[in-house]
């Protein structure tokens, strides 16, 4: 029973990651992004093949079983945390920018592949030794054996690293975002927060099966764990495929808006140096685009628009994001969601006390595109929630109601 189980998560985990596959392969913006995306799938596929045919590889008992567990399921395991750290990466940058040096992320792979197909290729005895369990006849295979096993052992303590490594990178991303637009909600990205969740429960499913299986030598693993795990990967690889095909990166301009700089000069969270060493920003560019920020706010309420971004307001007033994100920190000392929301709170205020309008109309009319994120942006520059604040100026101290 448990066998067949295994088989059908496997053929429908298979099925919608090759749908997955076509889909961003069909698609012509953001091809680094769609691409990465679709070579993380392609692993789910190949990773997922052998329990897929679980009940014929099984069943043979032969060089097939060494195929299918050292040269398939192995190389493939050891490339998905990988590969998702890479997608993630790509989606988080700038440009579509891609982590350097990615073949360090695949060294365990490919290590693992070269041993796998070594005992592939081994004399008929090794690999006789191999599928039965039984003993080897060279030490120095035995100690092969050793090595893949540890290599075994190495999966999901790499997992729950680039779990890790994604966790931060999000919460850097989430930081960056603020340089990048008045309302931040849209781009957040909340559902990698959400696959990560569902990762760490498949990771635990894993991990106990492997220890009840690899350490307690048990091969009863209980049902509830096994079909856990097994419709945890299945909804892992759902909800991945799902969210994964909807997603474009938030910090790459649509094609309507101004395009970024060249790499050489554009705002990067990867950058270790500072962030505008190569910029020509003179003292009185600077003072002239600060200007017009204000004037833009000011005058042309562009604060208003609760989707306005940086190259939104970039075009608006006819400077380089690069220049106006400059601009801000350095000459304002704010980023660019501070800058907007402060004008955007500075008017609720006005409107809290002038007019009879619901906190939620004000909200909208400000250009907050959230009510919860209104009453956080308020609470934190005035310290008091709205509607306090329009109770305790509409009776200010020393006067009779």
């Amino acid at each position: 029973m448990g066998q067949i189980f295994a088989e059908k998560i496997s053929t429908a985990t298979i099925a919608i990651a090759l749908f997955g596959i076509v889909f961003c392969l069909m698609q012509t913006k953001y091809t680094r992004v769609n691409r990465s995306f679709a070579v993380f799938l392609a692993a789910v596929t190949v990773n997922n093949i052998p329990d897929a045919f679980n009940s014929t590889i099984w069943g043979t008992q032969s060089v097939y079983f060494l195929f299918s567990e050292l040269v398939i399921w192995l190389p493939s395991a050891l490339c998905l945390a990988p590969l998702f750290w890479i997608y993630v990466f790509t989606l988080t940058s700038t440009s579509q920018q891609q982590t350097a040096n990615a073949f360090r992320h695949f060294l365990l792979a490919a290590f693992s592949l070269l041993m796998g197909l070594a005992m592939l290729f081994s004399p008929q005895d090794v690999r006789d030794g191999l599928v039965s369990g039984g003993q080897l006849p060279d030490s120095g295979w035995a100690l092969a054996v050793v090595v893949v096993a540890m290599l075994h052992a190495i999966v999901y303590p790499q997992m729950a690293i680039y779990l890790f490594l994604i966790v931060r990178r999000m919460m850097m991303f989430r930081t960056l975002l603020r340089d990048y637009y008045a309302s931040t909600e849209e781009h957040e990205l909340r559902w990698i927060f959400v696959i990560g969740v569902l990762a760490a429960l498949f990771w635990l499913a894993r991990t106990i099966i492997f220890l009840i299986i690899g350490v307690q030598e048990q091969q009863d693993i209980p049902d509830t764990l096994f079909y856990t795990a097994g419709f945890v990967s299945l909804a892992l690889v759902a909800a991945m495929t799902l969210w994964g095909l909807r997603q474009r990166p938030p910090l790459v301009p649509d094609e309507d808006e101004e395009q970024p700089p060249k790499p050489t000069q554009i705002l990067s969270a990867d950058q270790s140096g500072g962030k505008y060493e190569k910029s020509a920003l003179s003292p009185e560019t600077s003072t002239r685009i600060a200007r017009k920020l204000r004037a833009a706010m000011e005058t042309d309420h562009l604060h208003r628009d609760p989707n306005l971004s940086l190259w939104a307001l970039a075009r608006h007033i006819g400077a380089s994001p690069n220049y106006i994100s400059q601009t801000l920190n350095e000459v304002m000392g704010e980023n660019f969601f501070d800058f907007v929301n402060g004008y955007r709170i500075a008017e609720a205020m006005t409107l809290l006390t002038t007019t009879n309008a619901s906190v939620l109309t004000i909200t909208y009319d400000v250009g907050f595109n959230a009510r919860s994120s209104f009453y956080n942006a308020f609470k934190r520059v005035s310290g008091q929630t709205p509607t306090s604040y329009r109770k305790k100026m509409s009776h200010p101290v020393g006067m009779d109601d």
